[in-house]
């Protein structure tokens, strides 16, 4: 039977690529008026997660039925694929279009055609793609490689065209509905009264299975809190997900298992995913599918493999998410003992830069080179189908070594705020601001022991500039969690407003919090503050494209005693002058005034400054 396994490889190899185009366009539509903050016109590729409609019309339904028309759309999806090597985003947006459009049109076709056995294997491995497409981002943590990684793109690619010509030369007239013509077909499909209803109830399936399923860490951040008991860990506790999943389509496929009543609806509100195979399980649809041309032996043996490969790519789930989780606990810790930490913020803007490609590689090295004991990274929350279904926060803090916090929680609907920490949390608490006006404004206030010392930290999204009344608001309690924090506290805060306006004062004065260099009067957005610490330096670093926002830098020494201490008050612009284990990074270059346009990381607006 090694012709049915290569079917079902072929398969969901082929149901990994559809899943993955549309977890690919959503962010690429998405993606311009992110960047322009309006509408762009471009949202209109949207229509193309609807093209199949047009196939309730007889001619539409016929010309897809047509071999060349069936082929053309074939290589239309794998090539899609390769939008991800497109020069630039826009001609990435409409390549992934025409993709997503052939693909669903393919499904559609191909799944009302050909033998029983034929849809049967078709149907699972689409299942079965999805599957594989949570594994895989499993042992890429969080991330899709198809559209993460050069050389990945380009394997999954050849390995695709492969399945799709091979597809091209099998279908031949297996493609065919069996009884009925490609017009009589059409016709007793469309002319079903529910139809609409049936297709938007499916559509909305898969699209929830998406949104909600679309990666083991999802549903995770869904109930996170503040240390000590942050909720469950998206590692391990993703592989919990993973075998919720495959237990849903093993239950689809028991023949006791009912179709209805309050057993399937307790099961189906755990895992949505089932509701995939509801309409397909062999109780209902092995009697449908069966004729004489496919025997009933066909399908148990496909049914067993179908099985087989679903635990064996689970088990490589479960690998991958073990092998992580040991090596994440390794690296943690590694933080030397220091009277000093240095801290920054970064509005991140969702691992896309503006170019629109992901930039996550490229930022991890940005903030590594920094050196930052202490990282708030704000426009953190990726776990949304049109911004790319990312946990960011679990890859920084793999990739880097760090403790990590993310909150509030992503159903509260914030752009969401990331903290990454070289030295353990002892305790954090997240916040929702007051947004009567505007979008909801998150905050995270945080203890961090750094050499047996406590440190709190406040860090804070503002809502934007024109909600006056929310910014107001936001910044009488967020002065309130500043002035109860204890006597050495950092914040660092994207607040919209200017140095010396209403909200920075209601901080530096009902807050008791000092400006990092209150004559940078050149600010708009980002502002480090502090109490009962010493001041070592102060950096602006320039984004380099990689973000619309620069990076913001601050190194402090944490005195003995909070009470009885001298803070620093002399400004020193050469580092020459300045002792080497307080100096910045010198990668970023020396002081510079004024903005840096160049397309690389430069410190620039007049920094760096050191205080002795």
């Amino acid at each position: 039977m090694a012709g049915l396994w290569r079917e079902l490889l072929l398969e969901s190899l082929l149901g990994y690529v559809s899943w993955s185009l549309c977890h690919g366009l959503g962010p690429m539509i998405y993606y311009f008026p992110l960047q322009t903050l309006e509408l762009t016109g471009l949202e209109g590729f949207g229509i193309a997660f609807l093209s199949p409609i047009f196939l309730i019309l007889t001619p539409f339904w016929k010309l897809a039925n047509k071999r060349w028309m069936l082929i053309l759309l074939r290589l239309i999806t794998v090539g899609s694929v390769a939008s991800f090597q497109a020069s630039n985003a826009r001609v990435r947006l409409v390549v992934l279009a025409l993709g997503v459009s052939s693909s669903l049109i393919v499904q559609a076709v191909t799944w009302w055609t050909g033998s029983g056995l034929q849809r049967f294997l078709r149907i699972w491995g689409f299942i079965l793609g999805q599957i594989l497409l949570l594994v895989l981002r499993i042992w890429y943590t969080s991330l899709n490689p198809i559209w993460s990684y050069q050389m990945s793109n380009r394997v999954i690619l050849t390995l695709s065209t492969v399945a799709t010509l091979d597809r091209i030369c099998t279908d031949g007239d297996g493609n065919k509905p069996e009884g009925k013509r490609a017009g009589e077909a059409a016709k007793g499909t469309a002319s079903r009264p529910a139809w609409w209803l049936a297709g938007a109830a499916f559509g909305s399936l898969v699209f929830l299975t998406h949104w909600i399923f679309g990666e083991v860490s999802l549903v995770s951040r869904w109930a996170v809190s503040g240390h000590p008991h942050p909720g469950p860990d998206p590692n391990p506790f993703g592989g919990a997900v993973l075998l919720g999943l495959a237990s849903g389509l093993m239950l689809s496929t028991c023949p006791w298992f009912p179709g209805s009543g309050l057993i399937w609806w307790v099961t189906g509100a755990v895992m949505l995913i089932i509701g995939l195979n509801m309409l397909f399980s062999p109780k209902k649809s092995l009697d449908f599918l069966q004729t004489k041309n496919s025997p009933k032996v066909l399908f148990r043996k496909s049914e067993k493999y179908m099985k087989l490969f679903l635990w064996l790519l689970v088990g490589v789930g479960l690998l991958g998410l073990g092998l992580r989780h040991k090596a994440y606990e390794n690296k943690l810790g590694k933080g030397a003992p220091a009277t000093e930490v240095s801290a920054a913020i970064w509005p991140f803007r969702f691992g896309y830069d503006n170019e629109g490609w992901s930039s996550l590689e490229r930022s991890a090295q940005l903030l590594n080179q920094t050196g930052a004991d202490f990282i708030t990274i704000l426009e953190s929350d990726a776990s949304k189908p049109y911004i790319g279904n990312n946990d960011l926060t679990m890859w920084l803090g793999e990739k880097l070594g760090f403790y990590t916090d993310f909150g509030p929680s992503t159903r509260d609907h914030t752009w969401g705020i990331m903290v990454l920490s070289r030295y353990p949390i002892v305790k954090s608490e997240h916040h929702l601001l007051p947004s009567p006006e505007g979008e909801i404004a998150p905050a995270i206030t945080l203890t961090v022991s750094i050499a047996d010392k406590l440190l709190d930290f406040v860090v804070t999204h503002f809502g934007n500039h024109e909600d006056d009344l929310d910014r107001k608001l936001q910044a009488i309690a967020v002065s309130k969690l500043l002035k109860s924090s204890s006597n050495q506290v950092i914040f660092l805060g994207y607040i919209t407003s200017a140095p010396g306006s209403r909200d920075y004062v209601q901080l530096t004065e009902h807050g008791n919090v000092k400006d990092i260099d209150s004559t940078d009067q050149d600010r708009w957005c980002e502002y480090i503050m502090y109490r009962g610490l010493i001041r070592l330096g102060y950096a602006r670093i320039s984004h380099a494209g990689l973000s619309d926002s620069e990076i913001q830098m601050a190194k402090f020494r944490i005195p003995d005693d909070p009470i009885n201490y001298r803070d620093n008050q002399k400004v020193v612009t050469d580092q020459r002058k300045v002792p080497k284990e307080i100096r910045f990074n010198p990668r970023f270059g020396s002081y510079k005034e004024g903005h840096h346009y160049e397309n690389n990381h430069h410190f620039h607006m007049s920094t760096p400054k050191y205080f002795l």
